[in-house]
């Protein structure tokens, strides 16, 4: 079965925070949450200078999400598994943000290609794009034994791990760790989608839906996003919903279905 280790927001300035998230091994025990409180470094500069995302208009129509859909978003965005309580949006707010990859099978590229292309049809104002240069989100294959000296704050005994870090809530920078030995392509395809998908702000794990690429066990595993998982990545970069938004603000600026 599937568990979660902690994840973990540490101070660097006001405001200033780094998240973590990792995915257990089914045979691993429950790792304890991170407790460092060295501050992290800043993020260094990349060689792209990255673009705001347009500016929502006043009179844009409020977007549209179901009820369920609603409810699921404040499970999967608003806070993280452990560390500091954090009860509002953390999400990128520029128009794009960029991947590099290091590593990886033909056939994890491939499903990393998908993942990047299934995002990007569900956003509004930020996309996902792959460059050969220092990025935004760095994005490893990699095995476990190499993991650590890739992020001093992995835990041991997760096949997936993603960290990020944020001013104002403003994502600023990500890491994403993928384990390349001992798992099946499924599962790894599986990996890929979920850490990147909760590296752009979608940080919890949820039991509640079994076909959700955040569902908290091991498995199913699923590959592609549910019905709710849209609704949920659409809401977050509709361009309505900005870094810092509470579980009120969201709600005023949507239109619940019917």
């Amino acid at each position: 079965m599937r568990s979660t280790a902690g994840r973990n927001l540490l101070p660097v300035l006001l405001l200033a925070c780094t998240a973590l998230v990792a995915c257990r091994s089914p045979t691993a025990g429950n790792a304890a949450p991170v407790t460092s409180a060295t501050p992290s470094a800043p993020a260094p500069a990349t060689t792209t200078t990255p673009e705001p995302a347009p500016a929502t208009s006043k009179a844009r129509p409020k977007p549209t999400i179901s009820k369920a859909g609603l409810n699921y978003f404040f499970d999967i965005a608003l806070g993280s598994e452990y560390g500091k309580k954090r009860t509002v949006v953390a999400m990128w707010n520029w128009k794009t943000v960029s991947i590099r990859v290091h590593g990886g099978s033909a056939k994890s590229r491939s499903c990393l290609n998908k993942v990047i292309a299934d995002f990007n049809a569900l956003t509004a104002t930020t996309d996902l794009r792959l460059t050969t240069s220092a990025a935004d989100i760095e994005l490893h294959f990699t095995p476990v034994s190499k993991m650590r000296s890739l992020n001093s704050r992995y835990a041991k005994g997760n096949d997936g791990f993603f960290s990020a870090q944020w001013n104002d809530y403003a994502i600023n920078r990500g890491t994403v760790l993928i384990r390349t030995t001992g798992i099946s392509e499924g599962i790894r395809c599986h990996l890929i989608r979920e850490e990147l998908t909760q590296v752009m702000g979608l940080m919890r794990d949820s039991a509640k839906y079994r076909d959700s690429v955040f569902y908290s066990r091991y498995t199913p595993a699923p590959t592609r996003y549910s019905a709710l998982d849209k609704e949920v990545i659409r809401l977050l970069y509709s361009g309505a919903v900005e870094p810092g938004d509470s579980r009120k603000t969201v709600t005023a600026k949507v239109t619940v279905k019917k």
